[in-house]
């Protein structure tokens, strides 16, 4: 009979902690931390090395050894990633170091019914933690590696900026910009070597995440060739995946969408007699810039229907219009105002599809309009 309830036990515990996602760990040098660590779901990527509470999903004791433990019925997310975090003590909210090798949190990859064993040095957490029991799961361990050069010289900068006789008697300016030139020759000499682990991972978060970090400027512009690769090449096999549809979106609004609260960019476009129009010298109260053109039904129905009464019951108040139009054909463009009755500002270069305008203002479908104050 004992032997029959041993089996039976033996059995139960499977059972019960079938499903369940665990994660226990051990971080040592816990001696400036707090005794207890945070674990996150990361549902964006652009917030991996963000400190916030967003993403905030449980946390958990650490005891006098350093061992801490969590136990997940169902992960909020079975399509991100997940992040520990440690805080400086007497912190009053999350805390996230980037760019040292003080770096404080772990960043890898969870999924249902795991049991993970994460250890680490709490002083230099993110360069230190190692995961076991997740063969298969992806860690920033491999980019991290990779990202050290930019690391050290950051840790560098930091201590001669912490060092008083260093800085003693040298031009304070002069010492940020000439440790900024510095860090920008490593972070472009690194990037080489992120684009190659890029290409050649065949992962959605080396790709994802890689780019992330590409971006140093976070101006995605100026490296789109990078995020439209990336994302052309984890269409097949990602197209589903929250943060390469992120991704898409991200790309899809630095090549079309001029943001809320930008500044409007300038136009000085030609109207139909010839005269040069500045758009910032038509008003100085609100002004509707419109994009459209003779050829386009939407565009000829929104300046009848819309723009028209618009501007006739406020006219007075001062509201402008700036219509653009993106005709290639005077004949037709003028025409279309005079059928339309456009009394307002109407320009064009005439360039049709080819002018400077589409990028400019980033449009990628008539009409486009913005309202510019």
């Amino acid at each position: 009979m004992k032997r029959l309830l041993i089996s039976l036990q033996l059995l139960y515990l499977p059972i019960c902690l079938f499903g369940q996602t665990r994660i226990v760990g051990n971080f040592n040098s816990m001696e400036d931390w707090s005794n207890a660590v945070y674990l996150l779901a990361i549902t964006d990527y652009k917030e991996v090395f963000s400190s916030t509470n967003r993403y905030h999903i449980d946390t958990a004791v650490v005891d006098q050894e350093g061992n801490f433990e969590f136990q997940l019925d169902e992960l909020p997310c079975t399509a991100c990633l997940y992040r520990i975090d440690v805080r400086p003590k007497g912190s009053n909210g999350p805390m996230v170091f980037g760019g040292t090798s003080k770096e404080n949190f772990a960043l890898f990859e969870l999924k249902n019914g795991q049991h993970l064993k994460i250890d680490g040095n709490a002083d230099q957490l993110t360069k230190s933690f190692s995961v076991k029991g997740g063969s298969q799961n992806w860690t920033y361990e491999k980019i991290r590696q990779l990202r050290e050069p930019i690391y050290e010289l950051g840790d560098t900068l930091n201590s001669q900026f912490m060092d008083a006789e260093f800085l003693s008697g040298k031009n304070l300016d002069s010492l940020r910009e000439d440790g900024l030139q510095r860090l920008k020759v490593v972070i472009e000499q690194n990037n080489k070597e992120l684009l190659q682990l890029m290409k050649e991972s065949t992962n959605v978060y080396d790709k994802i995440i890689g780019g992330y970090l590409y971006d140093y400027d976070r101006n995605m512009e100026n490296d789109l060739s990078v995020y439209e690769m990336v994302r052309d090449e984890l269409q097949d096999t990602y197209g589903d995946h929250p943060y390469q549809i992120q991704l898409k979106k991200a790309i899809y609004e630095t090549k079309y969408v001029l943001p809320a609260g930008s500044v409007a960019p300038s136009l000085t476009l030609p109207d139909v007699e010839g005269k040069e129009t500045d758009l910032y010298e038509v008003g100085t109260n609100l002004i509707l810039v419109d994009f459209w053109a003779s050829w386009c039904s939407p565009c000829r129905h929104e300046n009848r229907v819309t723009v028209k009464p618009l501007y006739d019951e406020f006219k007075e108040k001062g509201f402008v219009v700036y219509s653009v139009s993106m005709d290639d054909k005077k004949e037709r463009w003028t025409a279309a105002i005079e059928k339309d009755e456009m009394s307002w500002n109407n320009v064009s270069d005439l360039l049709g599809m080819q002018s400077p305008i589409y990028s400019l203002y980033k449009i990628d479908a008539l009409p486009t309009t913005y309202l510019v104050e």
